[in-house]
């Protein structure tokens, strides 16, 4: 941030708020990513492919889950921390997230000249703040942040902030009312429709583009998702048998051992 514009207590507020609510949507999304891959792993193997409770176990478990961050986030408790809440903040105060706030994060706010720069070398790139990983195409002026912004130009639009308020709230409505008839107690009455996965993961995917947004006009910094590139490959674990058995008795029966790490003995004379 320019050192010239001084953020005011409340904006400095939002920006600890950004990160906290960041961090949970981020999770929620990783979340989402990894059983989705699960499920495409089990539609890919028929050896797999049976009835099983761990497979009911998964889904509850991820349903139940995914539900309260999606509330923690869309319809919150009074004080704590949440996405709905912070941009309820802004409708009241939209002059907080200012074209002048916005101007003091860019490094090069009205834009280097493509043209000169495209035939520069890497040091004149990071001479105007683009990294080694930036492309002219992508690089932020201050024209971007117009479109967001009242008739006045001079700081976000309420009526865009309301907007996106409303329709997270519609979006969480139907799995407000599962949360609350399955997850937080069970409810007698089954008449309500539960929501289908596609029907989660859309309000996922809601929660993470509407975060994007304001990603942009907090950070001056333009991100497609919260969904991170793993740095590990998880799906490695798949690649493992995850039970190893012992024979229990000369007639056969598997037992599971809790020490995994134990060699296995010799099956073959139980095998003849």
């Amino acid at each position: 941030m320019n050192q010239k514009f001084k953020a005011s207590p409340k904006l400095k507020k939002w920006l600890t708020w950004m990160q906290a609510i960041r961090d949970e949507i981020q999770g929620l999304v990783v979340d989402a990513n990894i059983f989705w891959e699960v499920q495409d792993i089990i539609r890919a193997n028929p050896r797999i492919q049976k009835p099983s409770a761990f497979y009911r176990y998964l889904g509850r478990t991820y349903l139940s889950h995914a539900l309260a961050g999606l509330l923690r986030q869309i319809k919150p408790q009074k004080d704590s921390i949440s996405f709905v809440g912070l941009l309820g903040d802004i409708l009241k105060n939209p002059e907080e997230l200012s074209r002048d706030y916005f101007r003091s994060l860019c490094a090069y706010p009205y834009g280097p000249d493509i043209s000169q720069i495209e035939t520069e070398g890497r040091n004149e790139f990071e001479e105007v703040g683009i990294t080694g990983t930036s492309k002219p195409k992508d690089l932020i002026k201050m024209n971007d942040f117009a479109r967001y912004t009242d008739a006045s130009g001079k700081h976000v639009c309420p009526t865009m902030v309301e907007a996106d308020l409303k329709r997270l709230k519609s979006a969480v409505e139907i799995h407000e009312a599962i949360a609350d008839k399955r997850i937080a107690h069970w409810d007698m009455d089954d008449s309500e429709d539960v929501p289908t996965f596609g029907e989660l993961d859309d309000c996922m995917k809601l929660l993470d583009q509407t975060y994007v947004k304001y990603h942009f006009l907090f950070y001056a910094e333009s991100i497609n998702t919260t969904m991170p590139t793993y740095q590990f490959k998880w799906k490695t674990v798949f690649l493992e048998p995850w039970l190893k058995a012992v024979a229990g008795s000369a007639k056969g029966l598997i037992h599971i051992r809790e020490d995994f790490d134990d060699e296995l003995p010799d099956f073959k004379e139980y095998m003849e």
